[in-house]
């Protein structure tokens, strides 16, 4: 009766992830990432710096996009530029984050590394990736940090201490006629922005839209706590949570195929996963959640990349 039980719990087929948390961990290379429990494709996809669609067409995973816990997938996906730094000696992860603009946090997750966050000489460390553009082949200067005292030199070559930008591999089911590629996605985003977009939340605008390699992807409100956070459009809830370092208590609306928005660092999520939202509907309440003030960051991709939201927000 043993023997038989468990040859039917090794024949079964694990269970679906559930959720949308993005736990697993990136292999040294860069280039792959094991799914943890709690992951879905959209966690995944939103820490890569792609869309949905290309990463499941990439790994050859069909709709409705199930994965499992344990299962590698690619993360070279087209269109796309990785940026990795090797540790040279010295190095802490506390000095690389300084030097190339990247938090502690953000390095860990994008790594899969744990307190007390152990680095060794020569370890290829991946940077925050962007989208490039269809004919670029390296990271531009403005996009890095200069070199100074104490700075980390950033540069293409691929000596120990540097990061190395590199192109994707060929897609292996590509889209046609899309574009996933820097000033090209800021062009089609503008022309296909049917949307009608709403300001998420009052306040000055306190950090603007970068789109150098460690600048913000979005745009930081300056608010009151509990203040309240906005649907920007309507949309459905495709994660509502704590799990992506970073971002605090993080909400991400799909408002179709094309653009997601993201709220995060609040204090009180009022929405759930799979929850359809209208336009100017209440969904969080400021707050200062993984970050050291209150304020909202507010982010909007189209297709995978991080569009500026000033282009699409009504003047005020």
């Amino acid at each position: 009766m043993l023997i038989t039980l468990l040859t039917a719990c090794s024949a079964s087929r694990p269970a679906p992830v559930v959720g949308v948390h993005a736990r697993g961990q990136i292999k040294a290379d860069g280039r792959h990432y094991v799914v943890a429990k709690g992951d879905t494709l959209y966690s995944i996809a939103w820490q890569a710096g792609t869309d949905v669609p290309t990463l499941a067409r990439h790994n050859r995973i069909p709709a409705p996009y199930s994965i499992y816990p344990g299962q590698t997938l690619r993360l070279d996906v087209p269109g796309a530029t990785r940026v990795v730094y090797r540790v040279r000696r010295g190095d802490t992860l506390s000095i690389i984050a300084h030097n190339t603009g990247h938090s502690v946090a953000d390095l860990a997750t994008l790594n899969g590394l744990k307190p007390p966050y152990r680095i060794y000489v020569g370890q290829p460390l991946n940077l925050r990736a962007h989208s490039a553009t269809a004919d670029e082949g390296q990271v531009s200067s403005s996009a890095v940090p200069r070199t100074g005292p104490g700075k980390t030199r950033i540069n293409p070559s691929r000596t120990a201490g540097t990061s190395t930008p590199a192109k994707a591999t060929k897609p292996l089911a590509p889209a046609p006629g899309k574009a996933y590629a820097g000033s090209g996605v800021q062009k089609n985003a503008a022309v296909n922005a049917t949307i009608g977009w709403q300001w998420p939340t009052a306040g000055p605008v306190i950090t603007g839209f970068s789109l150098a390699e460690t600048g913000n992807k979005g745009i930081d409100i300056r608010g009151s706590r509990g203040q309240a956070i906005k649907a920007a459009a309507a949309g459905k809830v495709v994660y509502a949570g704590n799990a992506l370092r970073g971002y605090g208590n993080l909400i991400i609306i799909k408002h179709n195929d094309d653009y997601l928005s993201a709220y995060a660092h609040n204090e009180v999520l009022r929405v759930k996963e799979q929850q359809s939202v209208s336009v100017g509907q209440h969904i969080a309440d400021m707050g200062s959640s993984d970050t050291t003030d209150v304020r909202l960051h507010f982010e909007i991709r189209y297709q995978g990349s991080s569009v500026n939201p000033m282009k699409y927000l009504p003047k005020r």
